[in-house]
């Protein structure tokens, strides 16, 4: 019943009862608050997240149906098409990610989230094979060289402390955004009329136009006059300090490891965005050498990608183990992927902040070997007991996984950055997401030949796999110069430097901390 203030009852119990009711508000607030970045600039970033994802979620529902019921493409064309495009996708990372070094990682990541936008919206217009074909082809390799290129421009974007949050926020929204995306190409599916089609189509475009706007305006924020002034006052902060502080920054990831010298431009140039608008060049991919030359960052590449296995356990092989191999109903396959898809984004946040360090992101490898190898053992226990308790032990099994799944991506989002030098840092992630795009290749057919098949001793050999891909990040990874550069001049003497006016220089370039990326 509805009343007037004034005519409304009070006292302690009402009080009581408002605070009740207003409770689940207040932790939706809050929750949503925890998951957001701190800063106005990741908050941005994480807004155009959303929306690609929700445009990625009602593409990846619909897409494949239509092609193949509505423009009538045979569905084993369709499949073909899909796998020629990993593989083009699988090498399409490299090259744009030299492209990126040479020309600013902003700039090539916005023109590849237009050329995204423009190649989305023209799967309205496949009515035949061999257009679907190239375009899917052409998207595919795009998508993939836009991977890495995100990692690069929310470190240049957020820097220091904050990029740990920013990424796990994106990879939080995302999921959600890929949530509402399923929902409402259900909707579109209901319809099944051609015109709906192309509405999804289109609307997914527009949010590749979105994201691109956002990190556009972001970068031109960051490279006004104002960003400028700023970044020569925080220059000037550092001169003052003294050589040390002059050379190394004061960045709190400086704990993990020995300080190294500064290679870059001295204290009063402004950072790498503002170079970028400049249009100054970046001598940096002709004076470090290959990151297919440094056998250690590819040992961490090979490492990380056995590691990431547990994306194939979880997308490919939980679905057939839980109906073959278990007493478990089929119908928990949908709630064991919810259970995934919540905790995801309850831990990215929350991981992130034990990984503001090299060193503390490096510990967390331990703390994602944990879970994923007790997963292991549930997994093979459920195929002993009856229905219900297999399915309890599925649930059991799933949230250990998703724990050290999270843990894992977290704490190597960190380690590749900090070992990629700066000068080819877009080149040096390019090729560390080639580990992850093998593991989509390699998984599915070891977990459906190798792992299913053998049962309990499938799921001992993958612990063991696990294992070692954990022993070989911890031995790879963590602080440490960057690789041998291909430079031939000597370097000045400090003191000669110092009278000049111009920054010393050293034999190699050295890795900075994503606080030196922006200072």
């Amino acid at each position: 019943m509805s009343g007037s203030p004034a005519s409304a009852p009070s006292g302690p119990g009402t009080d009581r009862a408002d605070g009740a009711a207003g409770r689940p508000a207040g932790r939706l607030l809050r929750f949503v608050l925890a998951i957001l970045p701190r800063t106005a600039a990741g908050r941005k970033l994480a807004a155009g997240a959303v929306a690609d994802s929700v445009g990625s979620g009602m593409f990846l529902a619909a897409s494949t149906l239509y092609f193949v019921t509505v423009v009538g493409i045979p569905a084993t064309r369709v499949g073909a098409v899909i796998s020629i495009a990993g593989i083009i996708g699988l090498i399409s990372p490299v090259p744009f990610g030299r492209l990126a070094d040479r020309v600013g990682p902003t700039r090539v990541y916005v023109a590849l989230l237009a050329a995204r936008g423009v190649g989305y919206a023209g799967f309205a217009l496949v009515d035949s094979f061999w257009p679907y074909a190239v375009l899917t082809c052409v998207l595919t390799a795009l998508d993939r060289g836009c991977s890495p290129l995100q990692q690069v421009v929310v470190g240049l974007i957020e820097g220091g402390e904050n990029q740990a949050r920013t990424m796990a926020s994106i990879r939080s929204v995302r999921n959600i955004g890929l949530t509402a995306g399923f929902l409402l190409a259900g909707a579109v599916l209901a319809i099944e009329h051609r015109a709906a089609f192309a509405a999804l189509f289109l609307g997914n475009a527009l949010t590749f136009f979105v994201i691109a706007l956002v990190v556009e305006r972001l970068r031109r924020g960051l490279e006004s006059p104002a960003g400028a002034t700023t970044a020569k006052q925080a220059g000037a902060v550092a001169k003052q300090a003294g050589p040390g502080q002059e050379k190394t920054g004061a960045g709190p990831e400086k704990t993990a490891g020995p300080e190294p010298e500064k290679t870059g431009p001295g204290p009063e140039k402004a950072g790498p965005l503002a170079q970028e608008a400049a249009g100054e060049p970046d001598s940096g991919p002709a004076r470090v050498r290959s990151p297919f030359l440094d056998l250690r960052f590819l040992l961490f590449t090979v490492s990380n990608g056995i590691l990431s296995l547990h994306d194939s356990v979880l997308f490919l092989l939980l679905p057939l183990w839980l109906t073959t191999a278990t007493s478990a109903p089929a119908s928990a396959v949908s709630v064991l992927l919810a259970v995934n898809t919540v905790l995801t984004v309850l831990l990215q946040v929350y991981v992130a902040k034990f990984a503001d360090t090299t060193a503390r992101a490096l510990r967390l490898i331990w703390f994602a070997l944990v879970p994923l190898l007790l997963s292991c053992g549930v997994f093979a226990g459920a195929e002993y007991v009856p229905a219900w308790p297999a399915a309890a032990f599925a649930v059991i099994a799933v949230v250990l996984l998703t724990v050290g799944e999270n843990v894992h991506s977290v704490a190597v989002w960190n380690l590749s950055y900090d070992m990629s030098p700066a000068p080819a840092r877009a080149r040096y992630l390019a090729t560390f997401s080639l580990g992850v795009t093998g593991q989509q290749i390699v998984g599915p057919v070891l977990m459906t030949a190798v792992v299913l098949p053998l049962g309990t001793s499938g799921w001992a050999l993958l612990a063991g796999v696990f294992l070692l891909a954990g022993l070989g990040l911890r031995a790879t990874g963590g602080p440490r110069p960057a690789p041998t550069a291909d430079r031939a001049p000597a370097p000045e003497p400090a003191a000669t430097a110092g009278a000049t006016g111009s920054p010393a220089s050293t034999d190699t370039p050295t890795t900075p901390t994503p606080s030196e990326v922006t200072s």
